[in-house]
């Protein structure tokens, strides 16, 4: 093994341990407490930790491979899409979203539609929905975490997974919400400074901002949006444009923070810090990337990050770029495994049984991290080429379904749950339809399906019985402040009965 095998392998192990040393820690913290706190982290978590938290959810593995592969490969088109979908999204949910989510006082997004709606159908369907579309976001998260693994390791791929996916099933199922937040928090720390320095050696080693121009002369095609169709772009703008006020890794930081001005504003930082490593990735570690190699196909375009590291930055620095793809990886599934396991414990057990006990809600909680992160990390083992195209297909579906239910459901009083359900239906059925049915340029489903939800929502909304005043109590509360636990115990009284 080379001494910057070593020297990655060795940071990694360090890395490897304080996520552990966290778990344990968050595990005796959270010992004793309710399933809500489990999943909440006990909603104490300030500006900053959660800030950054959100950053490193959302800024997964395909954020550091995926992302700058199909850059490398598809050029700026989607990318550009991509990201201004993701800064809008950012912005719906901290402006009209945020607040309201954070004072209805639930732990998950399921949990928030139910208390908004609590229509029988509605309840059952919106935590499958998440259960399907987080796991293939999760087999699309672990690739990352197989190729760092070869990697650093030098051992085969499956192993790999194997390897890397103990470590974040262990914190998930100790620590529950706290660890996740603390683990992220430190993950946060690592990315941000890892795209910081390699933005800079990459601008530093290629003549400094002209880098750009470079680039541009060697792989003309790289700044031009012709590899995909025009509607493709529109579609990977509106799914990351919406999807961000339903995604369940997003949205639970916002239930987990001390308050909802904290919730907000931390939505506000993580979408700084993820727009600085947008820039700085998928324009000048590419154009670097670019220079390295004029311009060359290559093998794999989910690796090209790794040819970037290997040959243009020193042993330190790969070393700890390896940990922080790594921690990329890891702050992004270990949520979305705590998410999957909310909404089958939390969400649909308790929809089916919900006389079940708070302690019995806690432990099945934890037996679905053990079940998803066994299951996702098979399906881990023989995972697609193009990392951002097979989770953004996915966040297609859980935009088209639950968006406009959601934000409707926030805003406007008129809409009752069957009518959020008829568009929850019509938005996602008419997604998969189009998506294995029809021959459609890339993402470009969504461009129909979401319009079909919110029209569905709308004509429904006037053609069944709107929501009542007791239905829309909690919501109206939600409006002028956060909903007391007290009131939470009566709403969910009146609810089971």
């Amino acid at each position: 093994m080379s001494s910057a095998n070593v020297l990655a392998l060795v940071i990694l192990f360090v890395y490897m341990a304080t996520t552990v040393a966290i778990g344990l820690y968050a595990h005796r913290k959270s010992k004793g407490g309710s399933a809500k706190d489990f999943l909440t982290g006990g909603g104490g978590a300030g500006f900053w930790i959660n800030g950054f938290a959100i950053f490193a959810a959302f800024a997964t593995g395909g954020t550091m491979l995926g992302n700058i592969g199909l850059s490398y490969q598809g050029g700026w088109g989607y990318i550009t899409a991509y990201n201004a979908g993701v800064a809008v999204g950012y912005l719906i949910t901290t402006f009209f979203l945020a607040k309201i989510m954070r004072n209805m006082n639930v732990a998950t997004v399921p949990e928030l539609v139910k208390a908004r709606y609590n229509h029988r159908w509605m309840n059952l369907v919106v935590p499958i929905v998440l259960i399907g579309t987080l796991s293939a976001y999760i087999v699309a998260q672990m690739k990352i975490g197989g190729l760092i693994g070869e990697q650093i390791f030098g051992i085969p791929y499956g192993w790999s997974v194997l390897l890397i996916g103990a470590v974040y099933v262990f914190y998930t199922f100790a620590g529950g919400m706290k660890a996740v937040t603390l683990t992220d928090f430190l993950q946060g720390m690592m990315m941000i400074a890892v795209v910081l320095i390699t933005g800079f050696i990459a601008i530093n080693a290629n003549g400094g901002l002209s880098v750009y121009e470079v680039a541009q002369g060697i792989k003309p095609e790289w700044t031009q949006a012709e590899v995909y169709s025009p509607i493709s772009y529109i579609g990977a703008f509106l799914i990351w444009a919406t999807c961000n006020a339903v995604l369940p890794h997003t949205v639970m930081r916002i239930f987990a923070a001390k308050n909802e001005r904290t919730g907000r504003a931390s939505l506000a930082l993580g979408l700084g810090l993820y727009i600085v490593t947008g820039v700085v990735t998928c324009v000048f570690v590419i154009a670097g990337t670019i220079i390295l190699t004029g311009g060359a196909e290559l093998e794999d375009n989910d690796a090209a990050f790794l040819l970037f590291l290997d040959q243009a930055t020193p042993d330190w620095v790969r070393g700890l770029a390896f940990a922080a793809i790594f921690a990329a990886v890891m702050s992004s599934v270990s949520a979305m495994l705590l998410a999957l396991a909310a909404a089958l414990s939390y969400d649909l057990i308790g929809e089916i049984r919900p006389n079940t006990s708070d302690a019995a809600q806690r432990r099945i909680t934890k037996l679905g991290i053990l079940g998803f992160g066994v299951l996702t990390l098979v399906l881990s083992l023989n995972p697609p080429e193009f990392l951002t195209l097979l989770y953004t297909a996915a966040m297609g579906l859980l935009a088209s379904s639950l968006f406009f239910p959601t934000l409707l459901g926030l805003w406007w009083r008129r809409i009752g749950g069957t009518a959020a359900f008829a568009g929850a239906t019509v938005g996602g059925v008419s997604y998969l339809i189009l998506l294995f049915g029809f021959d459609l340029p890339t993402l470009s489903q969504v461009v129909y399906s979401l319009p079909l939800s919110a029209i569905t929502c709308v004509v429904c909304a006037f053609i069944f019985k709107p929501a009542n005043s007791s239905e829309l109590e909690r919501l109206t509360i939600a409006h002028e402040r956060e909903v007391t636990d007290e009131e939470v115990q009566r709403f969910e009284k009146e609810l089971n009965t």
